[in-house]
């Protein structure tokens, strides 16, 4: 009676093998999409949904398939090679990451949601089963082969088995290493964190350490996470930019420092600059194309100064970024999410 949308047959002999910038026309102009600029679909993906919209700079993977009536990614994020998503309503922020074969989809029913915030990632292999909302919140890591479940139904409900659909939240900043198991109805509070292998249902607090199967809480708050003083958060921004510098290098780049103004070159002999501000003495004299990486909040002021010159900056402490960059930017900005540091962007 209900004619299944699993896979789109049909839609993929039509735009899946045309290359992304013929496919961008055609769906905004056949199918009336909303795209922005930047955007790049590979070689057999296909996005297939009532209302869409695709903002600058979205990326979806080779043989990916975003399925649903209400679709919305957010600026800068990605759908990697072979993932499958299909949901009724999708809402995807910026900046977020979906790896290869990641599964989201399930028994639809009209309230099936799925959420996920923005910069944000889900591991590969992750499968969740979004039959009643799914909402991940903010800057949440979801680790590869992790199940989240919103329906627990097999045996029949009328000899007494249990069958369970419920909704599953994830709040801002939560991590899920490898291998967690999210049951139907668990909420989990912002910044938490659960170990590996875990089992998890009903609630976990906000900013607190669960662990085993069922998760049971041994830390939380205020002795977890450990508050770091001024002086530990320097050095390990010192720390995080001589592992980067001795990346870079690896890499064939060499760097000249001058102060608090390191220039680095390529092979290609491309230089870009970085201003490295440590205290509130060091001056932004930040010239157009130069990335200012800063310890010290920017102002207003600053900010709409660097905008004007087209400068970029990675406001550490400000938790903040500019919108675009030059590569050495993007790498940096890259290379700190190796710490847990997402930086919003700017507007």
């Amino acid at each position: 009676m209900i004619r299944k949308k699993r896979l789109p047959l049909g839609h993929l002999a039509l735009y899946g093998w045309l290359p992304s910038p013929i496919k961008v026309w055609a769906y905004r102009i056949l199918r009336g999409y909303k795209i922005g600029k930047g955007v790049k679909l590979a070689f057999g993906a296909v996005v297939v949904g009532e209302q869409v919209v695709l903002a600058d700079g979205v990326e979806i993977g080779l043989l990916a398939m975003v399925l649903g009536r209400s679709i919305t990614i957010g600026r800068f994020s990605s759908v990697g090679t072979m993932s499958y998503i299909a949901c009724e309503r999708i809402q995807i922020g910026e900046d977020a990451r979906i790896r290869e074969q990641v599964f989201v989809g399930g028994p639809q029913l009209p309230e099936s949601s799925f959420t996920l915030g923005s910069r944000t990632i889900i591991l590969q292999f992750a499968s969740i089963n979004a039959t009643k909302p799914v909402a991940i919140g903010d800057d949440t890591g979801i680790g590869g082969h992790c199940l989240i479940f919103t329906h627990g139904a097999w045996l029949n409900a009328l000899d007494g088995y249990p069958v369970t659909y419920e909704p599953v939240t994830l709040g801002k900043s939560v991590w899920l290493p490898w291998r967690v198991f999210i049951m139907p109805g668990t909420t989990i509070g912002d910044g938490a964190v659960i170990g590996a292998n875990s089992l998890v249902q009903g609630t976990i607090p906000p900013y607190s350490l669960a662990v085993g199967s069922p998760a049971k809480v041994i830390k939380s708050a205020p002795d977890f996470p450990r508050r770091l003083s001024e002086g530990e958060r320097e050095e390990l921004v010192a720390k995080m930019m001589a592992e980067f510098d001795r990346y870079v290098t690896y890499e064939h780049a060499t760097i000249e420092v001058r102060g608090a103004v390191r220039t680095y070159r390529m092979p290609s002999g491309e230089a870009m600059r970085l201003l490295w501000r440590r205290t509130a003495a060091d001056a932004v004299a930040a010239a157009r194309g130069d990335t200012v990486l800063t310890e010290i909040p920017l102002s207003d002021r600053e900010r709409d100064e660097m905008r004007a010159r087209d400068a970029h900056w990675l406001d550490l402490a400000g938790r903040t970024r500019s919108v675009g960059g030059s590569p050495l930017t993007e790498e940096l900005a890259s290379f700190l999410g190796r710490y847990g540091i997402r930086l919003p962007r700017d507007g």
